[in-house]
């Protein structure tokens, strides 16, 4: 396991540049504060803040459950690629079939006659696999539209406001209205498990619904460098590892403290999951997401 020092003017964008150059997330890695952040005396005796990064163990159950997940999506895409012709061997094999008259043990049972379902004996059917991951949604970002929203002139404000001036670019959508701070190195911005930017969001989202009563409700998205759809794909990608586990075990888990979308992200990856059940437990903010086994 990988396990490397980084640094940063700040805790935060110490592990934010450690989780870029390593190319993880920070649900797979095992953080340790070296040293915080000093700003010294009129700048001298500053210091950098220092963390070391160690990668966490994958279980090997996950490992293989992966594989197989490739090897499916592989062999579809080979049996669609494969060629519709059928050569004479195969008629010929049909025909004989077709003429053949039925067994007398088989009978002409019908679908309705087996359970409601034309079944195959040989397959296990016991077994639901997991959803093939959704490929990751784009929108077009107008830096036009931003200027005439009123919610994403506000955050340009914002940001000039926190000394992190950066464009900012708005996106309509069919959920709503999305939001981009257009720079790099944002991890400031983004927080620990993106509390900061989700913090930010709120402040926009009551900016845009100010006197919006007539017009209804409206969605309001703010995303930089693609966190949310990353951070979308850590949840998922950590529920059915947890999954895994509480199938295995038959022992519940209870995951982490979450906000309402994020918590909507683990039921929805788990949905088709055989053998689990999730449900939320406790007060905001400290509701969670539980996996348990299914009965």
């Amino acid at each position: 396991m990988r396990s490397l020092e980084f640094s940063g003017h700040s805790v935060d964008e110490a592990i934010f540049v450690g989780l870029t150059e390593m190319g993880v997330t920070i649900d797979e890695v095992e953080i340790e504060t070296l040293q915080s952040e000093t700003k010294g005396l009129f700048g001298i005796g500053a210091k950098m803040a220092v963390v070391r990064l160690t990668e966490r163990e994958v279980p090997l159950v996950m490992e293989m459950e992966q594989v197989y997940r490739k090897e499916k999506e592989a062999s579809f895409q080979r049996r669609e690629q494969a060629p519709r012709g059928r050569d004479e061997r195969s008629d010929r094999r049909d025909a004989d079939r077709m003429s053949r008259p039925p067994r007398q043990d088989q009978g002409q049972r019908g679908p309705e006659q087996n359970g409601g379902q034309d079944r195959n004996p040989r397959v296990n059917y016991s077994r639901e696999h997991e959803p093939v991951p959704v490929p990751e949604e784009h929108y077009d970002y107008t830096e036009e539209l931003a200027k005439e929203t009123p919610c994403a002139v506000f955050l340009a404000d914002l940001l000039a406001k926190m000394n992190t001036p950066a464009p900012v670019l708005a996106a309509n959508t069919d959920n709503g209205l999305r939001l981009c701070i257009n720079a790099e190195t944002m991890g400031l911005l983004i927080g620990r498990r993106g509390e900061t930017l989700d913090a930010m969001q709120y402040l926009v989202s009551l900016v845009a619904n100010k006197n919006r009563k007539e017009e209804g409700y409206l969605r309001v998205t703010l995303d930089t460098e693609g966190y949310r759809s990353r951070r979308e794909e850590t949840l998922k990608r950590l529920a059915r590892k947890n999954a895994v586990h509480v199938r295995q075990t038959g022992y519940p888990i209870a995951m982490e403290p979450m906000n309402p979308y994020e918590r909507r992200i683990l039921h929805s990856a788990l949905q088709g999951f055989s053998g689990v059940t999730t449900h939320s437990e406790g007060e905001e903010p400290n509701r969670h997401v539980v996996i348990s086994p299914s009965k």
